[in-house]
């Protein structure tokens, strides 16, 4: 068990995955087998549950892919059973500070590293020695999705046990009351990034698409979430028909 996404990172290189909205194992398997490295179960904002999250685990791992999820929320439990369900990393959402990023770190790391709780579960499957590990190939992705987050971009990367750090420029927008693309709002986005490099850690953003994604590594981000299944599906049903007409 070795995590691809931490050897590509550690190159300089980036890596690039996609996000999983529709709540399907047969749309990850799709997407994994179109050649995305990672992909991310998003157990925040769709209609996940955990056994199809398991399902979907495997439906990704079995085109050569490995899975991520993000956790719906910061609970030491919800972080040991996505691991334990096999996820390879958390991403989680609406983290502002280093105190939070810290508990997270330590939550997904069993002692005497950190706090998580041992079980038998399906992620002692992925490797023999999966616990003498996975300290060391899970990875802790705190998201950060407002102002205070921006402001304490350093500090939370600088965290032990923080991986990558990740933006959320959706909510950023919004809870800075402009629209994407604002320059205000590109400016707290590279201030992130900024951060992120100064504590030595890769930084993470979603993109649109492929002109997008171009000119995000291009400015230095490392952790590319590149669009998600339902938008995949939604702007090519749309782009079909609008031919039609």
């Amino acid at each position: 068990m070795s995590n691809p996404i931490l050897h590509t990172l550690s190159t300089g290189e980036a890596s690039v995955g996609s996000w999983l909205n529709l709540a399907s194992p047969l749309a990850a398997e799709i997407m994994a087998a179109a050649g995305f490295t990672w992909l991310a179960v998003d157990t925040e904002h769709t209609p996940y549950d955990l056994e199809l999250v398991a399902h979907t685990f495997r439906a990704i791992e079995a085109r050569g892919a490995i899975p991520l999820a993000r956790a719906w929320d910061h609970d030491p439990v919800t972080i040991s059973r996505l691991l334990d369900a096999g996820a390879w990393g958390l991403v989680f959402p609406h983290v502002s500070t280093p105190q939070q990023a810290e508990k997270l770190a330590r939550a997904m790391r069993y002692p005497p590293g950190g706090t998580r709780s041992v079980g038998s579960a399906r992620c002692q499957t992925l490797h023999p020695n999966y616990l003498q590990i996975a300290n060391e190939q899970v990875l802790c992705i705190p998201q950060i999705e407002d102002l205070e987050g921006i402001d304490n971009a350093e500090a939370i990367a600088s965290v032990e046990g923080v991986d990558i750090g990740f933006l959320g420029p959706g909510d950023l927008a919004m809870s800075m009351g402009v629209e994407m693309g604002h320059p205000d709002h590109e400016a707290a986005l590279q201030r992130f990034r900024e951060g992120c490099e100064r504590a030595g850690k890769p930084c993470g953003i979603p993109t649109a698409d492929s002109t997008q994604t171009r000119q995000r590594i291009a400015q230095g981000f490392r952790f590319i979430d590149l669009s998600n299944d339902l938008r995949f599906l939604q702007m090519t049903a749309t782009k079909m028909l609008a031919e039609l007409c």
